[in-house]
């Protein structure tokens, strides 16, 4: 009996793991080089669901566009209120706004949970800026971006409700991004640090910190041997400033 309820777990567990959804997270700016279009969309309606193909779609209206041409329509992965995340499904409803980075696939822009995309609200207007001078800079640079990856990194000494980055006092910055080409060791922290583009505020102190605080995420590679060189992209969020556990300036979304 015991190896019976044993087999039975067994199977259980191993459905959820193969049911289980398993998306690849690029940061921000590799998700923009990548994709065909990007913009802020807001939804207006959904509709057409097929139970049979579990998909349904979304008519958009494009707040800002960043990248590429403006469409109409998404189709969308999951049932309507009904959507099922073990199956990569994803629920949108009206009203809701998104900031997407999507490529074409047979002349149409599908969404499902893994898709590159941000619940976005238009009233953050610093950050609305942000992205604009960001995406801006990478498309007018983007040659200078070839032949390595964008990753993202975090803060291992980190105590309180924000990174040592977002704590910074008095931070005023001319630009509200920084890139940077960093070489990492065996720990993956960072051992060479090159500018790419600064804040043009405290840039110094900022160096430092990613030097000593900062681990480094590697991205998932197949049959391929790990980097050791990386560019991180760093966004100011100034709409953050006052919001517990909202980051200020940081790597990832």
């Amino acid at each position: 009996m015991m190896k019976k309820s044993l087999f039975i777990l067994f199977l259980v567990v191993s459905f959820i793991k193969m049911s289980a959804c398993s998306c690849h997270r690029a940061p921000l700016a590799e998700n923009y080089l990548a994709a065909d279009v990007v913009g802020i969309v807001k939804i207006i309606k959904v509709y057409d669901e097929n139970s049979e193909q579990r998909t349904y779609k979304a008519d958009v209206e494009f707040e800002k566009l960043y990248k590429g041409e403006k469409f109409k329509t998404l189709n969308v992965r999951g049932l309507i209120g009904n959507s099922y995340s073990g199956a990569c499904e994803i629920n949108i409803n009206p009203n809701e706004t998104y900031l997407i980075l999507l490529n074409k696939y047979n002349n149409d822009y599908s969404l499902s949970l893994c898709s590159p995309k941000y619940s976005f609200n238009m009233n953050e207007k610093s950050t609305i800026e942000a992205l604009e001078k960001t995406f801006a800079y990478i498309e007018k640079n983007k040659y200078k971006f070839t032949g390595l990856e964008f990753t993202t990194c975090y803060d291992e000494l980190q105590k309180g409700d924000k990174s040592t980055l977002s704590c910074l006092k008095n931070f005023s910055p001319k630009n509200p991004f920084a890139i940077y080409k960093v070489k990492i060791n065996e720990l993956s922290q960072i051992e060479k640090l090159t500018p790419i583009t600064r804040f043009g505020n405290q840039d110094s102190k900022i160096e430092n910190i990613l030097r000593k605080n900062m681990t480094v995420d590697i991205p998932m590679l197949i049959n391929k041997e790990p980097q050791k060189e990386f560019f991180i992209l760093l966004l100011y969020f100034k709409d953050n400033i006052d919001k517990k556990y909202g980051e200020v300036i940081s790597s990832e979304w």
